[in-house]
């Protein structure tokens, strides 16, 4: 029975794994002494799914929590960021031998192909976020160990280093990023932190395996291979771009090699992580354009990061290439893409597009008071767990805030993993259906 059901329904044991914890952390925050000033549960719980999705976004100032508060947001951040099933089977395989049924849950939660090394991998997963997050969090530390008291610089460089790593852009500073403009050393630590969370677990794996064993030859995969070609021209067309539109607008105040650096910090943390050096406000409308699409494209999969993904994207490229070519096949780096493969990635970008249209269309309807750029730009940044904000996130309805927290909740698991997991998966049958054409154009 177990295996049936991680094998039909792995979206519902992770959707359900993300709203244990946002209801555990609800109730956490309502207690008093979370609470600087009284919230009600609705805020509370939109915080906790935020924290929980690794979003951002937020319908009351961080400043509301105490510092207990800020415990538990932190550990939400990290729960999400890595997974409430991920951390559980790790804790369980310290002590116990996790047998095949757990297993197999764990290789669908992962996407891992082959389940004889869960156990590896997981302890991987976890030593590689804790090692980065302690490095992060040291040099952090030495960047604002005087702006603030002792005990306060460590939390503030624990959470902003696990906030960067896990792409949740939460921030305890009180003008974010912005204080940091003319820092290299913190926005180049951030953005490396940003970047290993989103590149994935799995291809982090792979490169460590290439370049420290050279004893033992390995080629790098072709799931790798897509990730970082991908990765890579993103970052630098979008760094490009960004300076190329605001370095006489937002950047005018600063010098070239500032105004380069900056364009390179805001481009690695559009794609999931939020955080900006800038007024989002001051952007010109061409730059909130590309924030979007680079968001809605995301990091890679197996990540702490969102969005449709790299390799998808790639695919969705990979595809459209082969029709206008005239192939009947898809093909990347001279190998074909399982058919499956294909359906797949169109799926979740249709799927994904069609939510967002429709959460778009809905809080149109709710929202009457604000446009339609900063619905639009709301919505997507929710589904890319973005967190970056127009501003009319506290201003929204009850009913506009339950839409943006199920399209967080859509864009962390994915929105097609989120409607699969209410839908029955057919058994495959020996058997095909008559072909036939029809007229596309």
């Amino acid at each position: 029975m177990a295996k049936r059901l991680i094998h039909r329904y792995p979206g519902r044991i992770i959707l359900a794994s993300f709203l244990i914890t946002v209801i555990i952390g609800t109730l956490l925050l309502k207690l008093p002494f979370c609470q600087a000033t009284p919230m009600g549960w609705l805020d509370l719980f939109f915080t906790a799914t935020s924290a929980t999705t690794v979003t951002g976004l937020l319908t009351i100032p961080i400043s509301s929590f105490t510092s207990i508060g800020h415990l538990v947001i932190l550990i939400l951040v990290q729960i999400g960021g890595l997974g409430l099933i991920t951390m559980t089977l790790f804790f369980l395989s310290l002590f116990i031998d996790i047998g095949l049924t757990t297993k197999l849950m764990a290789s669908e939660v992962l996407e891992v192909g082959s389940i004889n090394d869960i156990k590896h991998i997981l302890k991987f997963i976890i030593g590689v976020t804790f090692t980065c997050e302690t490095i992060g969090a040291l040099i952090t530390f030495g960047s604002i160990y005087q702006k603030f008291p002792l005990q306060e610089a460590i939390f503030k460089s624990i959470f902003h280093a696990v906030s960067s790593f896990c792409n949740a852009g939460v921030t305890l500073f009180t003008n974010g990023m912005a204080d940091f403009a003319y820092n290299p050393i913190m926005l180049l630590t951030t953005s490396f932190l940003a970047f290993l969370g989103g590149l994935g677990f799995l291809v982090i794996y792979e490169l460590l395996h290439y370049i420290f064993y050279p004893k033992f030859p390995r080629k790098i995969n072709l799931h790798t291979r897509i990730v970082l070609w991908t990765t890579f021209a993103i970052i630098a067309i979008s760094t490009i771009l960004f300076w190329i539109l605001e370095h006489n607008n937002t950047f005018a105040h600063m010098t070239l090699p500032y105004q380069m650096l900056n364009a390179f910090f805001n481009s690695m943390c559009v794609r999931s992580t939020g955080y900006l050096t800038v007024n989002f406000n001051n952007l010109q409308l061409a730059t909130i354009f590309m924030i979007m699409c680079i968001s809605f494209i995301g990091s890679s999969p197996g990540s702490t990061g969102s969005g449709i993904k790299t390799t998808t994207f790639a695919i969705f490229l990979a595809t459209a290439r082969a029709i206008v070519t005239g192939k009947n096949s898809v093909f990347i780096k001279n190998r074909k893409i399982k058919q499956i493969q294909v359906y797949r990635a169109m799926a979740i970008i249709t799927i994904a597009l069609a939510w967002i249209a429709l959460v778009t269309f809905l809080l149109l309807i709710t929202e009457k008071n604000f446009s339609f750029l900063e619905v639009f730009f709301e919505t997507v940044s929710s589904f890319a767990v973005l967190g970056i904000t127009s501003g009319i996130t506290p201003l929204l309805t009850t009913v506009g805030k339950l839409f943006i927290m199920s399209t967080m909740i859509a864009g962390r698991i994915g929105s097609l993993t989120l409607i699969l997991a209410f839908v029955k998966t057919a058994d495959e049958k020996d058997f095909s259906y008559p072909e036939e054409r029809i007229m596309l154009s």
